[in-house]
């Protein structure tokens, strides 16, 4: 191995700065696999993660701790790297060792009924890469087997990681709504992850694409850029009734915001059968008359982040050059509080991505 120590940016306080912590690098035993990490996106999700809880809405908040999530922990659940020691059962030979990887965060417990139908992101006990594991602000990683490793050849790396979570969040989240191609869909939400959904829509086949969002300037690129079909300012006294002007009513809505107003925008502007995918963790109630639901049949689903197999299929997408790639801003390490702050207030646009030495 190439040295014997791991340096983490670590969060040793739900919401306090992090910490730079360096530990003892362990030799991969089985299956497990060393990926000496490159670069990492850094997500909106981190700082949910990073405060400590989720809000429910009501004043209800789920904190992390319920799902396992106790400070010191490594955050980081889009990391890219290269492989550089595996244990004598990962199958592995010389020939890997300096292989890029996307890793695959959304490891399960490995045995249960979700697990072992390949949705490890559906597991009750969740092994989240960046959550109950050490995530990619540390510059190693042991992953638990060679199938939650994605090849990367090819891949801009610092396009790479982020394709784990907003690409395959995105990924996801589109393909509940199949079927509907060819018919008007909106996107809310046009920041890195509602931009990288744009781009994966255009590019795999969906071909009225709204977005909707409060800020011009990221209209204006969704439209000049990404080739959204129709922008709208949610903000403006006449976006609804121009959008159902518009579109005649949309047989689909992927919400990457998912707060009340976003969700009771959506749900106003579905047509009879219509769906609603809600993505975005801002947190909330929405308030929805019962009946509406059965008389104008829509449907409302959730979806968070995709499954293995989905992984590799948007991989596919990605290195057919379908997908345009979204702007990234490369960020040192070392300066993981000023970008978390910097996200946290807005001023990001496409995606920020923090790299090792």
């Amino acid at each position: 191995m190439e040295n014997q120590t791991v340096k983490a940016q670590t969060v040793v306080a739900f919401g306090e700065p992090l910490e730079e912590r360096i530990s003892e690098l362990h030799k991969p035993t089985g299956k497990q696999v060393l990926v000496r990490v490159h670069s990492c996106g850094l997500c909106h999700s981190d700082l949910h993660f990073h405060e400590g809880h989720l809000n429910l809405g009501g004043g209800n908040n789920l904190p992390l701790t319920a799902l396992g999530v106790n400070p010191p922990f490594v955050l980081g659940h889009e990391p890219f790297g290269t492989i550089v020691d595996f244990g004598p059962d990962a199958g592995m030979d010389e020939a890997d060792r300096g292989r890029p990887v996307i890793i695959y965060p959304w490891i399960g417990c490995g045995d249960c009924e979700y697990c072992n139908r390949g949705l490890d992101h559906q597991c009750a006990n969740p092994q989240v890469i960046g959550m109950q594991q050490p995530g990619g602000q540390a510059d190693h990683l042991l992953v638990r087997e060679p199938k939650f490793l994605i090849e990367a050849s090819g891949v801009d790396p610092l396009l790479a990681g982020p394709y784990a979570c907003s690409g395959l969040t995105s990924f996801s989240a589109l393909k509940k709504l199949d079927g509907r191609q060819d018919q008007w869909i909106a996107i809310i939400g046009a920041g890195g992850v509602g931009m990288m959904a744009l781009a994966i829509a255009k590019g795999s086949g969906f071909q009225k694409v709204a977005v909707v969002d409060v800020n011009d300037e990221r209209l204006k690129v969704a439209a000049d850029q990404y080739g959204a079909d129709l922008t709208i300012n949610s903000s403006t006294p006449d976006a609804a009734e121009r959008l159902r002007e518009a579109t005649g009513g949309l047989a689909g809505v992927v919400d990457f915001v998912g707060a009340p107003a976003t969700a009771e925008f959506a749900l106003d502007q579905l047509k009879t059968s219509g769906k609603l995918v809600i993505v975005g963790l801002f947190g909330g109630e929405a308030h929805v008359p019962l009946p509406l639901l059965a008389i104008r049949q829509v449907s409302i689903a959730g979806s968070f982040v995709g499954s293995l197999d989905e992984m590799v299929e948007l991989m596919t997408y990605v290195r057919a050059g379908a997908i345009k790639p979204i702007p990234v801003q490369e960020v040192p390490i070392a300066e993981v509080n000023e970008a978390i702050q910097l996200l946290r207030a807005g001023k990001v646009n496409g995606r920020l991505v923090l790299t090792h030495d």
